[in-house]
C-alpha cells in the first residue's frame, strides 16, 4: 500500500527488499509480486551480515548482560533507514518510503529552527513512532510514511479494493528472527551452550534459590522463581554476579528516576541543560508517562536522567525511552535513547 500510495500522489518507485536471513524468505516473494502489480523495478539485496552484527548479536548481548534490548529499534537505526537511504542513493532514489504507522513532518515552530519531526500515527493501536527517535534530521528530510494518517483497517480496505492478496494478512506479534517467541532457547542456540545457571538472592543477600539463566528472567518477572509460599518477583538482575534478586514488596519494582544513555533528539536541537516536561514511553507497550529530562554527568559520562511525576513499574535496563511533547506536543517525538540504570 506505501508503494501504491505513492505511484498515486505521482512518484516514480522502484521496490526493494532485505533479505535478513541465509534462507529464503516467503516475505521477498509477495513483495515481487506486489511491485509486478505495480509496474515497479524490484530489487532483492543481502543484508544478513549487517542483521546479524548490528540487530542479532547486540540483541544476544543484552540478554547475556541482564538487560532487556529492544531490536526492533536496532533494526530501524541501522538497517530499515541507515542501510536502505544508501542503497536508495545507489539507484538514484530521492526518498525512502516505508510502511511505518507514524508522520514525518517539517516543523518550522520548534525551537525557532526548522526542524523535521516524528509525529505519532492516527491509529494509536498500531502507532511506530517508538521505534523512530534514532532518525537523524538528514535522514529525516528524505522519508515518507504514507500510511501514518490511516487506520490499519483502512489500509486493509484499500488494498482489498486494489486487489491485492496479503489485504488480510494477520499481523506480525513476534520478533522476526525469534518467531516461537522462545528468546532463551534462540540464545542458547545462537550461543551453542546453556547459560548457566546461579543464585536467587532475597532483598538481605541470602541465597533462596536457583535460577536457570539470567537470560530467561526480566525486572517484574513473577513466574518460574520456584515455590516461596507468596507472590515474589525480580526485583534486579546482576549479570556479573550471575545472580537474580527477587522479593515480596512489589512497590520496590517501582523506580521514580533514571539515566540513559546512547541518545538521539529530533524534535530538540540538543539536551536539556534544564528539566525538561515531557512525556515517557519506557518501552514499546508502556502509556506515555509524565516526568522530566535533563542531561546529566555521571561516572564522566554524558546522560538523560529522567524523573516521573509519578514512580513507575518494572523499568528495563536495554529497553528504549523515548521522549513525547506535551499538551498540544504530545505527538511529537523530542528524542530517545536506550535505558541504563535506575537511581
Amino acid at each position: 500500500m506505501t508503494a501504491l500510495l505513492m505511484q498515486q500522489a505521482g512518484y516514480d518507485c522502484v521496490g526493494v527488499h532485505m533479505r535478513l536471513q541465509d534462507k529464503a524468505s516467503p516475505d521477498a516473494v509477495g513483495a515481487a509480486d506486489i511491485a509486478q502489480r505495480l509496474g515497479m523495478p524490484f530489487h532483492e539485496y543481502d543484508l544478513a551480515d549487517r542483521f546479524h552484527s548490528q540487530v542479532i548479536q547486540p540483541f544476544v548481548e543484552g540478554y547475556v548482560a541482564g538487560e532487556t534490548p529492544n531490536p526492533c529499534v536496532a533494526c530501524n537505526r541501522h538497517l530499515k533507514f541507515s542501510a536502505l537511504l544508501k542503497i536508495a542513493d545507489e539507484l538514484g532514489c530521492q526518498y525512502l518510503a516505508t510502511g511505518h504507522y507514524a508522520r514525518v513532518e517539517h516543523d518550522d515552530a520548534l525551537n525557532s529552527d526548522a526542524r523535521w519531526v516524528v509525529r505519532t500515527g492516527a491509529d494509536s493501536s498500531k502507532d511506530q513512532s517508538y521505534v523512530l527517535y534514532t532518525l537523524s534530521q538528514e535522514q529525516l528530510s528524505r522519508v515518507v510514511l504514507p500510511l501514518g494518517k490511516y487506520h490499519k483497517s483502512e489500509i486493509r480496505e484499500l488494498a482489498a479494493q486494489a486487489g491485492f492478496p496479503n489485504a488480510n494478512k494477520s499481523d506480525s506479534q513476534d520478533i522476526c528472527f525469534v518467531p516461537d517467541n522462545d528468546y532463551s532457547g534462540f540464545i542458547e542456540n545462537y550461543l551453542g551452550k546453556p547459560c548457566p545457571p546461579g543464585d536467587i538472592l532475597d532483598e538481605s543477600g541470602k541465597v533462596v534459590g536457583k535460577h536457570q539463566g539470567l537470560i530467561r528472567y526480566t525486572i517484574g518477572q513473577r513466574k518460574g522463581l520456584g515455590a516461596h509460599g507468596r507472590p515474589v518477583f525480580v526485583q534486579s538482575i546482576d549479570a556479573a554476579q550471575n545472580t537474580i534478586t527477587i522479593g515480596d514488596d512489589e512497590e520496590t519494582l517501582y523506580t521514580g528516576s533514571f539515566l540513559v544513555r546512547d541518545f538521539n533528539w529530533t524534535a530538540l536541537k540538543q539536551s536539556p541543560e534544564n528539566p525538561l516536561l515531557c512525556s515517557i514511553k519506557a518501552g514499546y507497550k508502556h502509556l506515555p508517562k509524565s516526568g522530566t529530562i535533563q542531561l546529566v554527568h555521571h561516572k564522566g559520562e554524558e546522560y538523560v536522567q529522567v524523573s516521573y511525576d509519578q514512580p513507575q513499574r518494572a523499568i528495563s535496563p536495554g529497553q528504549a525511552a523515548v521522549f513525547y511533547g506535551t499538551d498540544e506536543g504530545a505527538d511529537t517525538v523530542l528524542g530517545g535513547g536506550t535505558i541504563s540504570c535506575s537511581l
